[in-house]
C-alpha cells in the first residue's frame, strides 16, 4: 500500500478511531430516547440506532459521494460548496494557536456559546477582515489555517459538517465538548458523574466522528495509490464504495 495512504490510515483509523473506541468502552449500560433514536447501551457497549437514523446516515453517505464527485474531489470547491450553503469559512493565519485557547481544532466547529463563542467571533472577524460580530453565540463555521488544503482532512470535516446540516444527533455543544474532553482519557468517576443524556450525547458524537473517519478511510483504500483512488472516484462516482 502507498506510504501516503498508510500514513492517513495510521492517523485516522488506528490513532483516532482507537481512541474513540476506548472512550466508548468506558460508558456504562443505560437506555435513553431522543428525537431520532431509541438507544439501549447493552453490556457489550454497543450503540443501537433506529432504522430512521440509519437511513439518514445511508442517504448522507450517498449524497456526499455525489457532491464530492461534482466538486471534482477538489478541497477548495468543497469549501465553496460549504459557503454557498450558508456556513462561513475562515482561512486565517495562526488558526491552530488561536483555536487552542478555547480547546477547539481546525476544521468544522459547531455552534458555541458564552466566552468561547465571543472569542471565536472576535478573532475570525478580525483576522479574516470581515464585519466584526460581538456576540456570545457563534454559528457553525469552518476555521482553517491559510496553508495548502489537504483533501483528506477536508473530506473528513466536510462529512461532519454535512451530518450537522442534516440534523443528525451528536453535534450539540455539550456532546462535542464531552468528546474533546474524554477522547484521550476517561475514568470511571468521569462516567459516574454524567447524566444519561450526557452518555448518549457523547456516544452519538463518537458515532459521527467514527463515521467521518471511516468515510475517508474507504476512499483512501479504493486503490493502491491516492491519485488513482481519487481518479477512480471521479470516473464512477464512488459506485463501488
Amino acid at each position: 500500500m502507498n506510504k501516503f495512504i498508510q500514513k492517513i490510515i495510521n492517523y485516522i483509523l488506528q490513532r483516532r478511531r482507537d481512541r474513540l473506541v476506548k472512550t466508548m468502552d468506558r460508558l456504562k449500560p443505560r437506555t435513553y430516547t431522543n428525537s431520532t433514536t431509541k438507544t439501549h447501551i447493552n453490556s457489550s457497549e454497543t450503540l443501537t440506532i433506529t432504522s430512521e437514523t440509519q437511513k439518514q446516515i445511508e442517504n448522507l453517505y450517498a449524497e456526499i459521494i455525489n457532491i464530492v464527485k461534482n466538486c471534482e474531489v477538489n478541497p477548495q470547491k468543497l469549501l465553496d460548496f460549504v459557503k454557498d450553503h450558508g456556513t462561513p469559512v475562515y482561512q486565517i493565519s495562526n488558526a491552530e494557536k488561536i483555536l487552542k485557547k478555547i480547546k477547539e481544532e481546525e476544521g468544522f466547529i459547531t455552534p458555541l456559546s458564552g466566552f468561547r463563542a465571543f472569542y471565536l467571533n472576535f478573532w475570525t472577524g478580525l483576522l479574516a477582515q470581515k464585519k466584526m460580530k460581538f456576540s456570545f453565540k457563534s454559528e457553525g463555521m469552518f476555521v482553517l489555517s491559510n496553508k495548502e488544503l489537504n483533501i483528506y482532512f477536508i473530506l473528513h470535516q466536510f462529512y461532519l459538517w454535512y451530518g450537522y446540516k442534516k440534523g443528525l444527533p451528536g453535534y450539540d455543544e455539550n456532546s462535542r465538548r464531552l468528546l474533546k474532553k474524554h477522547i484521550d482519557a476517561m475514568s470511571d468517576s468521569d462516567v459516574n458523574s454524567m447524566s444519561v443524556a450526557d452518555v448518549i450525547g457523547l456516544k452519538e458524537a463518537i458515532a459521527r466522528d467514527r463515521e467521518a473517519a471511516e468515510f475517508v478511510i474507504t476512499l483512501a483504500k479504493e486503490s493502491t495509490g491516492a491519485k488513482k483512488a481519487l481518479e477512480k472516484m471521479q470516473q464512477d462516482g464512488g459506485a463501488s464504495i
